[in-house]
């Protein structure tokens, strides 16, 4: 398995394919924007893997082959992404001096050198461990998580969509409220589900070939949004 010397070495190999230096960027600035277009993510990997001929499905294609044309990634602004990115600092801090492990950040991790799918992880832990970190909007959402280690479906695909990516065999999930006067964090590790694995294999290379023949029938190219932005 590879560490986080090895994903950072495999950020400067795409130097040439993306146009500019990816181990610079920071999540969410404009080149992390760029470095994403057209990339099946871990974020949206239950959109990716849904029902062939699902209204779902076809949506999340088309946002990406929107992308891939027009070199243009969606601008999100929404109350809950704001508070979420205002408090995983204070998440990560909060984890760090909890359970004395250093957080590495990057900004991107690929599958492979095709460069079609991948994850943003909130983090690279020792021992080949990967970390997201969610600050939920509503409190109501900590709570859950916080006495039944309740988990959204899509958050657990995410995890396991980290690991499908990076190859680790585990995840830690934490969530993170100021809110609360105790227990403002609270984590648990999530373990590699084979079966999933092996649905991601499967799904996503399907997807990714109905996306190709889709763009053939426009006469684009995966890879374009790139040159596109560098031109």
């Amino acid at each position: 398995m590879k560490g986080y010397e090895q994903f950072i070495d495999d950020l400067k190999q795409k130097m040439d394919i993306l146009g500019f230096n990816p181990v610079d960027i920071i999540q969410g600035d404009e080149n992390w924007k760029k470095l994403k277009l057209g990339i099946v993510s871990a974020s949206n990997i239950t959109k990716a893997i849904a029902k062939e001929g699902t209204a779902t499905r076809q949506t999340y294609m088309c946002e990406l082959i929107s992308q891939i044309c027009t070199g243009v990634f969606p601008e999100i602004s929404a109350k809950p992404l704001e508070h979420g990115n205002t408090h995983e600092p204070a998440a990560r801090s909060a984890f760090e001096f909890e359970t004395g492990r250093e957080i590495k950040e990057l900004p991107f991790i690929f599958k492979d050198n095709d460069c079609r799918a991948g994850a943003s992880p909130d983090g690279i832990l020792d021992n080949f461990q990967g970390l997201e970190i969610k600050c939920p909007f509503n409190s109501a959402v900590h709570a859950n998580f916080l006495c039944f280690n309740d988990i959204k479906k899509e958050y657990i695909a995410q995890c396991q969509f980290s690991m499908w990516v990076t190859g680790y065999d585990s995840w830690i999930f934490a969530n993170y409220d100021p809110r609360f006067t105790k227990k403002m964090l609270h984590y648990i590790t999530i373990e590699k589900d084979y079966k999933m694995m092996q649905k991601f294999g499967e799904l996503v290379g399907l997807f990714l070939h109905d996306m190709d023949r889709a763009l053939e029938n426009i006469g684009v190219k995966f890879g374009s949004q790139w040159s596109m932005k560098n031109d």
